[in-house]
């Protein structure tokens, strides 16, 4: 008695021949989409001047119910997208900064930068940053330092300064959503909270920001960079000794950050 080649079970296909698999219905790159598009749209609520969200408006402006939105939202900081903080909400995380990082890297903002920072640390001999608004306080984007000098001052790209530095005084000046504000000199006392917040006319009027020097012998001078549309993009700075950065405008040093500044603004 011959063999006869099985079939396939369930399958309806001739004997000896394996039946070709169902193509995929594209649900599942469906669904993929949407927790795209939802993610993109909970980060496309975040701005210069909203650093924090929380589920109540996430949910409102998503027009989802509120245990979705919470879904993605848990997602989201598991994932470094965003950050939790209880009592503040939720704001952008590691990756979402790295990203951003890595973006700005290709800007033109950055490219254009770059040159004139060289030049400038090279003409008043000290090292040069570029920052942008992180959420919390300024980001630094970009560093160039005088390496002729035996002591060469850098800050590391990537981080976070706090808000009472020049660079943080000039983005506070400029913030004009109060939960933003809050979060930004979140840990400060009732004093600092307040020099800062008084300073922010001036700031605002003059363009220039001074540090106090630190408790590490620092001193930093800023000046904001703006965009096309008129709103702050960054800020241009000058970090050095206190015996070296001016605590005062009029210095030759501040009157080249702030024409650094101006050139690299598109208004």
């Amino acid at each position: 008695m011959d063999e006869k080649a099985a079939t396939p079970s369930g399958r309806g296909g001739p004997r000896g021949q394996v039946s070709a698999p169902t193509p995929p219905t594209g649900r599942a790159d469906g669904r993929d989409l949407q927790v795209l598009a939802r993610a993109s749209s909970v980060l496309k609520m975040f701005s210069v001047d909203r650093a924090c969200i929380d589920l109540a408006a996430a949910t409102s402006e998503l027009g989802l119910n509120r245990s979705t939105v919470y879904r993605y939202l848990t997602a989201m900081v598991k994932h470094g997208l965003l950050v939790h903080t209880q009592g503040s909400g939720y704001s952008l995380g590691p990756l979402a900064s790295r990203v951003g990082l890595l973006a700005l890297d290709r800007a033109p903002l950055i490219s254009r930068a770059d040159p004139v920072m060289q030049m400038l640390s090279e003409k008043v001999h000290e090292t040069s940053t570029l920052s942008v608004w992180g959420g919390s306080g300024p980001l630094v984007a970009r560093v160039h330092d005088k390496q002729s000098r035996f002591i060469r001052i850098s800050v590391a790209v990537g981080s976070t300064l706090p808000i009472n530095t020049a660079q943080g005084q000039v983005f506070l000046a400029h913030l004009t959503d109060e939960r933003s504000i809050e979060r930004a000199t979140l840990g400060l006392t009732d004093s600092e909270r307040k020099g800062l917040l008084d300073r922010r006319e001036e700031v605002r009027r003059t363009r220039i920001a001074f540090s106090d020097a630190s408790a590490d012998g620092l001193r930093c001078v800023a000046s904001p960079i703006f965009g096309p549309d008129g709103s702050l993009a960054a800020t241009l700075a000058l970090i050095g000794t206190p015996n070296r950065i001016p605590d005062h405008a009029g210095d030759a040093r501040v009157d080249a950050l702030m024409k650094a500044a101006r050139s690299l603004s598109v208004i």
